[in-house]
């Protein structure tokens, strides 16, 4: 009789742990929902993806996760930004945001889960029409690019000749390109598209990826699956409806979604 009872109570707590669980999840976007607001951060300005300017947020990233919100039922978006990614993380895990996007978070990240790649940064090549838009056809080149930055390892370390020539920031690197004297700039791929974007395809061309890493919608480990379902679920249906290639259109000129 002792066992029954105990096996009896032991079922019921069993149960009422489950039920608190499944409650505690299930209440976690339920939670965002009602407060009405979707806490997003960042750190890294990307003119165009997402960047900062008189303290108003703005860009291809802002507006996507506005309208990821709006497929959520989530009222509206809110936005901070942060000095270092370091902190961001830290936010994050104090819960002072529901996500964060970054494109240069700490690794290894630690005690999070991720979205589906909602863009793709990584380096490319900036050149004039029917000019170098692959690695090999880099070879013998004369190639621009900005003292130890990832570019400039990558292009010391291609396995053939080429005249490499280094500039200590960006904007001289550009104004080396420009002079007429080289052949191609290694960039960041949302740079080389905001210059593409000013001047057009009569000017230059930008290269498919040379390397990719996916920018993810990070959340804590803990939160609740739906949110990253949500994210996910809202973003394939903008994908596959034209929303998400209209809204890279009109920052960048090129459908910026992660190739698979």
């Amino acid at each position: 009789m002792c066992q029954e009872f105990a096996l009896t109570l032991f079922r019921s707590l069993m149960l009422s742990t489950l039920l608190l669980v499944s409650t505690a999840q299930a209440a976690d976007l339920g939670r965002i929902q009602t407060a009405g607001t979707f806490r997003l951060a960042y750190s890294t300005n990307q003119p165009a993806l997402i960047s900062s300017d008189n303290n108003a947020i703005s860009g291809f990233a802002t507006e996507l996760m506005a309208l990821i919100a709006k497929e959520m039922k989530i009222g509206s978006v809110s936005w901070r930004n942060t000095s270092t990614p370091d902190q961001l993380v830290q936010g994050l895990q104090a819960a002072t945001y529901d996500a964060i996007i970054d494109t240069h978070l700490p690794q290894p990240l630690g005690g999070v889960d991720l979205s589906k790649p909602i863009a793709c940064v990584g380096g490319v090549i900036l050149a004039r029409p029917k000019g170098p838009s692959t690695e090999q056809a880099l070879q013998g080149k004369r190639i621009a690019v900005v003292t130890n930055s990832p570019y400039y390892y990558y292009v010391r370390n291609l396995p053939f000749e080429k005249k490499i020539s280094v500039f200590a920031t960006e904007d001289q690197a550009l104004i080396g390109f420009l002079s007429g004297n080289i052949d191609a700039l290694i960039l960041d791929r949302y740079a080389a598209l905001k210059i593409f974007k000013k001047v057009g395809s009569k000017q230059f061309q930008v290269s498919p990826l040379l390397w990719s890493q996916d920018i993810d919608v990070v959340v804590a480990h803990s939160d609740n699956k739906e949110v990253l379902s949500g994210i996910n679920a809202a973003l394939k249906k903008f994908q596959a409806d034209g929303t998400y290639s209209a809204l890279s259109m009109k920052y960048f000129n090129q459908d910026v979604r992660c190739v698979l």
